[in-house]
Parts: structure tokens; sequence; C-alpha cells
């Protein structure tokens, strides 16, 4: 009998599980992310209480079907909202000066639509709206199911804010900064530190030895990836549940097809600067000299960071199609209705060809300098050395 010969695990597979499994014992990693969830739930709460008051809304219409919306809207008990009657014409007037939260109409031809001038006081009125408009349906098309269905579906509009965005789209652009800033750094310090400690202990030297340094390098970012791109996913989860269970729950729809947006960014982002972390790391000899490698890429997250707090207009513009600013200003721009999904494929385009580009240049520093002992290198001259 003829034994069953057995599949060889690749080394970058086994390194990836490796930094996989530090991570997960790592109590630091659990302390920040739990904290992280902690406080994005306690946001949630203390929003709810301080702005949970019965405050009567009103929402401008013009025709009896939008008055019977809005007060069906009522009787369910998705808010205390108050049917504002004005003429066609004002309709939007009544929210552009304040009279009214939201505006809501209906047309043959596009169907219902809520306008609003800040998402944050958008009513929910979906439930109401595909009530009544379920009920027409029957009566029009004798129950025929798929034709009761047709035109429930509200379509939600921001009205454009000459000042700039609004603020549910700077809120996001903020948190998006802040979470790739968050990961970005602690990651990415770890793949460091975890390349200059193997160098310290000369434990890389048998490393090398068994495993090609492509390899290695290769499952030291995977894994780390990995780990990046889960905490992201956990925490963008945690604040989309915590939005569907506040009293901006019908923002839900409109921001979660941006979040799935910047989580594809962010991975795309985070792969193209893990590579350059670990030659970061190999091109130090302490944990002394990580200051002195690590600088320009602290200072690229630093520089995304205050972008998604100062980037607006024409600048967030530009932004938004260059790689590793755009993980944070194109989400924001498809938030704002100011970028279209064709606009965020292009961003992807570029981000992708730079991450091809960053993963080349970060190898090809790791394996010049990952044996390089006597003392700390700089870009310039990890570039010029050969490899070993």
């Amino acid at each position: 009998m003829t034994d069953t010969p057995r599949t060889r695990t690749a080394p970058w597979v086994i390194v990836a599980k490796r930094e996989i499994m530090v991570q997960l014992t790592d109590r630091a990693f659990w302390i920040g992310t739990l904290t992280t969830i902690v406080l994005i739930a306690l946001g949630f709460i203390f929003g709810g209480l301080l702005g949970g008051d019965s405050s009567e809304t009103k929402v401008a219409v013009s025709s009896d079907a939008a008055a019977t919306v809005v007060a069906m809207a009522q009787e369910q008990g998705s808010g205390n909202y108050t049917a504002l009657r004005v003429p066609e014409a004002d309709v939007m007037t009544a929210v552009d000066e304040g009279d009214a939260s939201a505006a809501l109409t209906h047309s043959a031809a596009d169907g219902w639509k809520l306008t609003v001038k800040d998402l944050f006081e958008a009513p929910d009125l979906s439930a109401a709206v595909a009530d009544y408009q379920l009920g027409v349906n029957a009566a029009e098309h004798n129950l025929d199911l798929a034709a009761i269905r047709a035109g429930t579906e509200l379509e939600l509009v921001t009205m454009e804010d000459e000042e700039g965005q609004g603020m549910a789209v700077i809120i996001s652009t903020i948190a998006f900064a802040l979470l790739f800033m968050m990961s970005a750094m602690t990651f990415g310090m770890q793949i460091a530190n975890s390349v200059v400690t193997e160098k310290e202990s000369r434990i890389v030297e048998i490393l090398a030895a068994a495993i090609p340094t492509r390899q290695l390098l290769l499952g030291k970012v995977v894994g780390s990836t990995i780990m990046a791109l889960a905490q992201v996913v956990l925490i963008a989860t945690t604040a989309l549940v915590g939005l569907s269970l506040s009293e901006w729950s019908g923002m839900v729809g409109l921001v979660t097809p941006v979040v799935g947006w910047f989580v594809l960014f962010f991975l795309v982002g985070f792969a193209s600067l893990a590579c350059l972390w670990a030659a970061a790391g190999a091109m130090a000899t302490r944990h002394q000299d990580l200051n002195q490698t690590t600088t320009p890429l602290m200072t690229i997250v630093m520089l995304v960071y205050m972008a998604g707090f100062l980037a607006r207009g024409d600048v967030a513009h530009v932004l938004s199609y260059v790689p590793i600013a755009s993980t944070v200003s194109m989400p924001g721009r498809l938030l704002s209705g100011e970028s279209t999904w064709l606009d965020a494929g292009l961003a992807m385009v570029v981000a992708v060809a730079f991450m091809a580009l960053c993963i080349w240049l970060g190898s090809k520093i790791y394996r010049r300098a990952l044996m390089q002992t006597g003392s700390v290198l700089s870009w310039k001259d990890a570039l010029r050395r050969q490899a070993a």
C-alpha cells in the first residue's frame, strides 16, 4: 500500500498564522479593540439620551398622499411627526428656510423622495411609505405581489449645502480618518517591532536560512493585514448596529455602502503600507532605531488623519484620488454625493496600482536590509544596498 503524499504548507502561511496568533493572544490588542467598541456604544447611548426628546418634527407636504404617510408614521410610533401643508412650489423652500425638517414628495416618475438639509434630522418614514404604497398598489392591481411592491422604496436626498458638507459627512470622514490612523499605526508598528525583535535576537538568521525572505515578509504582511481588517470590520459593524438602533436609523441604508467602500480602500491602503513598515523594521538594528526609520510612514499616516479633519472642497476632491489619502477622502465624498461609484472605482484602480508599487519597493528594501546588523540604514542607503 502506498502512502498518500502529504500536502506541504507554504512557509508564508505558517508565518501568517503565527502573526495572527500573536495578535490574538496580545492583551493590548483586545483592550484597544474592546475599548473602542465600548466608546462607540456609549456614544450612541448618550447621543440618544441627549437627543431623544419628544420634540415635534415637521415634514413639509403638498399632497394628501404625503400627508397621509406622515400621519401613518406618527401612528406607528416612528417619531413625533406633523405634516406641514404648503403649496407644491414651496415644499423645498420650507426645508431650506427651517420651517420644516424634511420635505416628502411623490410623483409617478420619481416615486417617493424625502429631502432633508441635515442627515441627522431625517425622519424615519420608510415603513409608512411602504405600507401606504402597498395599500394603493393592492387596490389598483388586484393583489399582484410584484405590482404591490412597486414604488415602495423611499429615496433619501440631501439638499446641497453651499457652506460645506453636512455634519453627518464631516463626522463620518473624521471617524474614517481616526479608524485608519489607529489601525495603521498600531499594526504597522507591530510589524516593524516584530522584524527588529527578530534581528536583535538573531532569530532572523535561522528563519532566513529555513524560509525565503520573500515568504517571511509575505507571511508577516498577510497576517497583520488580516488582523487589521478584522478589527476595522468589527468596529464598523458595531457602529452600524448602533446607528440602526439610534434615532438616526434612517441613515443606515445610506451609510452602509459607504462603509463598505471604506473597508475596501482600507484593505488596499494598509497593504500598501504594510511592506514599508516591514522594511522600516529591517533597516533598524535596535528598537530605538524605529523612531528614525518609521518617521516617514508615521508622517504619511498623520497627514491622512489630518486630511479627514481639514480637507474640504477642491482639496478633498484631489485627495480622493491620491493613494492612501483616498482611504478617508473618497468615502466622505461618496456620502456627501460629490463623487459617484464610478469615481470610487477609478480611485480604487489607482490605489491598487500604488499598492503593487509599494509591495515591490518594500520587498526590495526588506531583503536588502534584513541582514544588516552593524548600523541603522536610511531609506536612501537601503535602496542603494545590494541584496544579501
